[in-house]
């Protein structure tokens, strides 16, 4: 009679260590030593800030906000600015690091205020999320933030940027997002639906039995 096999060791993955590479004003790269679920000991390189405050989980924030007008249809406030590292301009939400001492909250109103010029109200904060779980343990709080744009201060904003930055202001109705995200739901339920039509083909195939009867509830 044959053995049965050795069923796998499983392990709870783990880091090591993680040496410094590299460190710039900004950003740092780390090499990380750490055990796989399978126990095997692997390398990993990583990008981390170097601006992560003690109070917070999160690095930063990203800011939702919705202009309110009266007579006016509502707007999603985004920005236009350049990014070096894609070699383009690229179309955002406001966002900034969280400085030393301060909440997500306060730090998105700051950032809010210098990027737009607008003066908002927080109406909703999200739990910490990662960015690019894969490179880095960046994480964010997206706030969201409403604007009455009847508010003397509003009316005619006054972006705050030091030096060397330039953000063109963008308005989009909010009936463009939530179109958008209709169409990622209808997107999301077809590509299930495809998804469980698939599966019940493979299951059809793979049992004779099945097969049989229900060709003969056809008949």
């Amino acid at each position: 009679m044959s053995n049965p096999e050795d069923p796998k060791v499983t392990t709870t993955p783990h880091v090591i260590k993680e040496e410094l590479l590299a460190e710039g004003k900004w950003v740092k790269l780390e090499q990380t030593t750490y055990i796989d679920p399978a126990g095997n000991t692997r390398i990993w390189e990583s990008v981390k800030r170097t601006t992560r405050r003690t109070n917070t989980e999160a690095d930063g924030v990203g800011i939702i906000a919705l202009l309110k007008r009266t007579l006016h249809k509502d707007c999603v406030v985004m920005v236009k600015q350049f990014r070096p590292p894609l070699g383009c301009s690229t179309l955002e939400f406001p966002a900034g690091l969280i400085d030393e001492g301060e909440t997500a909250e306060a730090a998105a109103l700051r950032e809010l205020k210098e990027e737009t010029g607008y003066k908002g109200e927080v109406v909703g904060v999200t739990p910490v999320t990662c960015l690019d779980p894969g490179l880095s343990n960046c994480t964010t709080q997206i706030i969201l933030v409403n604007i009455n744009g009847d508010d003397v201060e509003n009316i005619h904003p006054t972006q705050q940027l030091g030096d060397g930055g330039e953000l063109h202001l963008l308005f989009f109705h909010k009936y463009i997002f939530l179109t958008m995200q209709v169409i990622t739901q209808a997107l999301t339920f077809i590509f299930f639906q495809s998804l469980l039509k698939l599966s019940f083909y493979l299951l059809m195939s793979s049992s004779p039995k099945l097969t049989t009867c229900c060709r003969r509830k056809r008949s």
